[in-house]
């Protein structure tokens, strides 16, 4: 049995455990990291937090800041890095999960304070020669030892290697993927992170100095414009180290009073806990020279800084046990998405080829960032955890046929081991088919108006945003991976918003067969069930399946993802669900039909809209009767009309309760809420309270309305007029629908079912033809 600690260990360690102890380890940041963020704020209440911490270490030896985590997994062979120098890396490297933030702010401070206690051993050396007294000389001689080695204890944010290039022999202690590269000469290294940069250029720094024989504080200048984050702190921290810590831990805004040498002198826990004794030499030292004071706090807090302030370091045998962890620990961060701890293993394919191919690599890189970029612009947390759980969902059953992401950890391992299960050559065209699924539901399904610009031709439009917006409005979200196959079969043979398109075909397909089906019950009712077969299994056949619909070694082609054969499959699984209703009628038609005419399907409104439009489309009154129409007028399958119904009161019920009419059936639930009892109303001036006489009344008015005798006009114009006028002429559609209800001299049940029949009947026949 694999025991807990043979898959992580943790462990309190010091800063300078962590960071100063050896010269050897380096911290890798993978891409899916986010940027380094501390502000200001941050920084000024971890300042706080030590000066209250190192006041209690006066009394108490128990005094100690927990900082938080740092959690690491070991890549010493250097699977993760990217892009890499062979045999140029620390020989001991740490990719880092979490802890980044404060990893980064405490190298910063180390800086800082090498900076610090460099000037002050200048001025030091300076004070001893001058020193006559020999006692307070020896005193400042150990002041000296302990700074020089506080000095090497700071520099340790470089990485020193036998190398013979001055500068390059040293690496950065933390660098980040993509960006940075560990090198030991001026061709091979790059640093171009800020934390990389500045530890680069510091060393630079001190070596330029050396040379010189005299050291000067940094020039932050000499840093990038993108590393203007990382050089605003280290200023902040400069700021708080010599107005602040220098002067006797006067903190600006704390209320904490100035500490003087005399609050330190002879205090057992500086010596004990900080091996730094106070003794009275020392303070003599004090005495004469006023430089004395600011040396032994900076040296106090460096001390405290290195042994005191702690993190609980853990390290993990593998990412994904490390992410489990990462979510266990970070109770105030953001978790890290999927696709972020995605982006490693695309990466690291796409180093493997740029030897070989520089472009391809290139043209690998832009697509990744394509997808990544949609998710930086995201600043709401959840809105990013959900539309990463989204793409995962659509993307990855489309492309392995099963998928299941309850947990964030199970998104991550959806996504890693359908990477890793491919091939390296077909690891493009899963990075490719991706990339045009984040497009798709960014871009059409996710916006604001869902829409199919782009995908399909101008003249279809009109109906494709409306089969799309059906499909987004009840969030039939399991039908996004059929979408998306057919949308990559139209990219590969270049057939996207042609008369060719495969998409257009399949995407009214999947709305009549969503229509119809949900017609039966008025809900979803397994429909997700038949997809799910689809997927997983694929057709059957004379009992037996074929090939499951998955983009996994596919080549796209009409054979494997048939627009006809997909037809035939909701025709089959359609017809399959009408037998299950059990009805007494012959023919599928009469059964569906004698189904749904039995359903309360006005108790479902949302559900119903598609439904009625289709009831409504080509069809029209002759006197009593009614017969199929291509008349533009009998058109309602539109955007606009969609919209007009999806305002809140649009569908109503002729009958809607109240008063006793002439036939008592009516008032009966199973019969007013019927389809044929509705009532599509464009207007918020009718009510359905009022006696039939009334609303008839009110509709007829509407009917006498003169711009409906403008309809022929107004709808023959209609693709050249503005969206106002657009919505002008489909209400007055609408409002011409009203003759088949005032038709009728009085609203009873057996009107209410003549017109349930009717609409049905009629949205069968217009939607069924969408399935042939």
């Amino acid at each position: 049995m694999q025991k807990s600690l043979d898959i992580f260990k943790a462990e309190p360690k010091s800063v300078y455990d962590v960071l100063c102890d050896t010269s050897k380890m380096g911290f890798y940041m993978p891409a899916y990291q986010r940027p380094y963020s501390w502000e200001e704020a941050h920084i000024n209440d971890l300042f706080t937090d030590c000066d209250n911490v190192f006041r209690n270490l006066l009394e108490s030896p128990d005094a100690i800041i927990f900082l938080g985590s740092i959690l690491t997994v070991e890549d010493n062979e250097a699977k993760t890095i990217f892009p890499l120098n062979k045999k140029q890396q620390p020989s001991d490297i740490r990719l880092v999960i979490d802890g980044q933030q404060r990893l980064t702010t405490l190298t910063l401070i180390l800086v800082a304070l090498n900076e610090r206690l460099r000037l002050h051993l200048s001025n030091l050396k300076k004070l001893i020669d001058k020193e006559e007294c020999e006692e307070i000389k020896d005193s400042l001689e150990v002041l000296k030892e302990i700074i020089s080695e506080l000095i090497t204890d700071t520099s340790n944010t470089v990485i020193q290697t036998a190398a013979d290039h001055p500068l390059y022999k040293s690496f950065p202690k933390i660098i980040r993927s993509q960006v940075d590269c560990w090198g030991k000469d001026e061709k091979k290294a790059v640093y171009n992170s800020p934390i990389a940069e500045l530890l680069i250029t510091y060393q630079k720094h001190v070596l330029e100095c050396e040379a010189n024989g005299k050291f000067i504080g940094l020039d932050r200048s000499r840093l990038s414009v993108g590393s203007k984050r990382v050089s605003e702190n280290l200023k902040t921290i400069l700021k708080l180290l010599v107005e602040g810590i220098e002067r006797g831990f006067q903190l600006k805004g704390s209320d904490q009073e100035k500490l003087t040498i005399d609050d330190l002198l002879n205090v057992k826990t500086l010596e004990h806990c900080l091996d730094f004794p106070i003794d009275e030499e020392l303070k003599a030292a004090v005495t004469s020279n006023v430089k004395v004071p600011p040396m032994i706090f900076i040296t106090a807090f460096s001390k405290f800084l290195l042994h005191r302030v702690c993190l609980t370091y853990v390290e993990v045998n593998n990412e994904s046990y490390a992410f489990d962890m990462f979510e266990a620990l970070n109770t105030t961060g953001e978790p890290l998405t999927a696709i972020e701890t995605f982006v490693p293993k695309v990466i690291e394919h796409i180093g493997k080829k740029r030897d070989k191919s520089p472009e391809e690599a290139d043209e690998a890189i832009a697509v990744l960032k394509s997808i990544t970029e949609r998710f930086e612009k995201l600043i709401v947390t959840k809105e990013k955890n959900d539309k990463t759980k989204a793409l995962i969902l659509a993307f990855v059953r489309a492309y392995e046929g099963k998928v299941k992401v309850t947990h964030l950890r199970d998104q991550r391992k959806a996504m890693l081991e359908s990477y890793e299960k491919t091939t390296n050559t077909s690891r493009d065209d899963y990075l490719n088919y991706l990339a045009t699924s984040a497009e798709f539901l960014f871009d059409h399904w996710q916006a604001n108006d869902a829409h199919t610009e782009s995908l399909v031709r101008t003249t279809d439009l009109s109906l494709a945003n409306l089969c799309l917006r059906y499909l987004v409005d009840i969030k039939h979200d399991i039908v996004q991976p059929l979408l998306i196959q057919f949308i990559l079969q139209d990219k590969k043979y270049e057939e996207v918003a042609t008369e060719a398109s495969s998409f257009f075909e399949v995407l009214k397909a999947i709305t009549a067969f969503s229509v119809l089906w949900r017609a039966m019950s008025g809900g979803a009712d397994g429909i997700d069930g038949v997809y799910k077969k689809l997927h997983e299994k694929g057709f059957e056949v004379c009992g037996e399946f074929n090939n499951a619909y998955i983009l996994k070694e596919s080549t796209l082609s009409s054979s494997e993802f048939n627009v006809d054969s997909i037809k035939a499959f909701f025709r089959q699984e359609l017809e399959s669900k009408i037998t299950t209703k059990e009805s007494p009628k012959e023919a599928s038609f009469e059964q569906w039909l004698d189904i749904c005419s039995k359903q309360p399907l006005l108790t479902k409104q949302k559900s119903i809209k598609f439904l009625l439009l289709a009831g409504f489309h080509g069809v029209k009154l002759l006197g009593e009767n009614f017969e199929r129409s291509d008349e533009k007028k009998t058109q309602f399958l539109t955007t606009t009309m969609w919209d007009i119904l999806s305002k809140k009161g649009r569908i109503k019920k002729v009958y809607a309760g109240g008063e006793q009419w002439t036939d008592p059936t009516i008032a009966d639930p199973e019969v007013f809420n019927k389809l044929g009892n509705v009532l599509v109303d464009p207007r918020d001036s009718i009510s359905t309270n009022d006696k039939w006489v009334d609303i008839k009344q009110s509709l007829l008015a509407a009917l006498a309305n003169d711009s409906i005798e403008q309809l022929d006009k107004l709808v023959n114009d209609f693709s050249e007029l503005s969206e106002e006028s657009k919505l002008h002429t489909s209400i007055l559609l609408l409002e011409s629908k009203f003759e088949e209800i005032t038709y009728s001299e009085e609203w009873d049940k057996r009107a209410i079912d003549e017109r349930t029949h009717l609409l049905l009947a009629n949205a069968w026949e217009n939607l069924y033809s969408w399935l042939n």
